[in-house]
């Protein structure tokens, strides 16, 4: 293994291993000092990682991507490929994330090919990534080939094909393959604690439901919400209301509104903006007077711009500078939390 490629792989590693290893604060800040040594770096490696191990690169690539180091996951990919070590089933749905997150079509290709040449082409959880990735590379038709091929699919497949059909501007074939799901849910299981609908899903469709405008398809999503008891689920409310109303049936999403167990600000910035864009000014005025008082919510931004279109549709110019005055109010402490932090953090 080159000096360059150890040196990369040394420095993946070791990240890994502060980031799970319990520390001292002084073993903390030996190691802001230790960073640029190589050998120390090397000496770390070596005491807490195998990197003969494909569970350990696993380990690695698995955390730099929830962390959003998506170019240091395929990079730590790559540098176990290049050990000659055989990625196993969990190798390849992480750094296949990764290259959905950087819309990197190339390398993604490549991983597939990667995961079909070590037999893992059908395993239920790559594919459901590759789907994913293809639909955010742009190509849903790609994802949908693959989405059919999945022999036994899950909540996950589905959620991945329908995510991606809606983030491809296809919201009409979104609600279609959910009615397709819903199909084969009703043929194929008999207990509920197996159906392959949950409130990610529910919430999927309902997002789809409101860009086509479908009544009909958002009552009869509405039903499945109450049958199975998703109406505690805060998303599932906000996106219900926000689909009822995108189909004009702005009493039955204050409805749903009203009837939320549980609410919080995007609730309520979801109502108002509603009616702010349908013309309802003064009900948007209500709703936000009740956010206040309510106190259980604080407003922010988006809630002021709301109340700012409801302002500029009713010609509210008083409403509308007071308003001003609190955007501008919140902007100033913004800045002055912003330059606090780069005083005191050092930077």
């Amino acid at each position: 293994m080159s000096h360059c490629m150890e040196t990369t792989t040394t420095l993946m590693m070791t990240r890994l291993v502060f980031r799970t290893t319990p520390l001292t604060a002084r073993r903390k800040r030996a190691y802001s000092t230790w960073q640029t040594n190589t050998a120390n770096l090397t000496s770390m490696f070596g005491k807490y990682v195998d990197k003969t191990s494909v569970s350990s690169w696993n380990t690695v690539i698995a955390d730099l991507a929830r962390s959003g180091d998506f170019m240091e996951a395929l990079s730590a990919f790559s540098s176990m490929r290049k050990l000659s070590l055989h990625p196993n089933r969990s190798s390849f749905p992480c750094a296949i994330k990764a290259c959905a997150a950087l819309s990197d079509l190339r390398a993604g290709t490549q991983t597939h090919q990667q995961a079909f040449a070590f037999g893992f082409g059908h395993d239920l959880f790559v594919s459901a990534a590759l789907v994913d990735m293809y639909s955010k590379c742009g190509f849903p038709d790609l994802a949908r080939h693959l989405f059919d091929e999945i022999p036994s699919r899950n909540t996950v497949s589905w959620t991945s094909m329908i995510a991606g059909y809606i983030r491809n501007d296809r919201a009409q074939e979104a609600v279609w393959l959910f009615k397709d799901l819903l199909a084969e849910e009703s043929g194929s299981v008999e207990s509920e604690d197996e159906a392959f609908v949950d409130s990610m899903l529910v919430g999927c469709v309902l997002s789809a439901c409101s860009r086509v405008g479908w009544r009909s398809a958002t009552e009869g999503v509405h039903g499945l919400v109450v049958k199975r008891g998703f109406e505690g689920c805060v998303g599932v409310g906000n996106t219900l209301m926000d689909a009822y109303a995108k189909c004009g049936e702005m009493g039955v999403a204050r409805k749903v509104f009203d009837g939320m167990h549980e609410s919080d600000v995007c609730s309520w910035n979801s109502i108002i903006s509603q009616y702010a864009q349908n013309g309802l000014s003064d009900e948007a005025f209500c709703v936000f007077a009740d956010m206040v008082k309510s106190e259980k919510v604080k407003y922010n931004e988006v809630t002021l711009s709301a109340v700012l279109l409801a302002c500029a549709n009713s010609g509210a110019l008083q409403l509308g500078k007071c308003i001003h005055d609190q955007v501008c109010y919140l902007m100033h402490r913004f800045i002055w939390s912003v330059d606090t932090d780069l005083r005191f953090g050092g930077y």
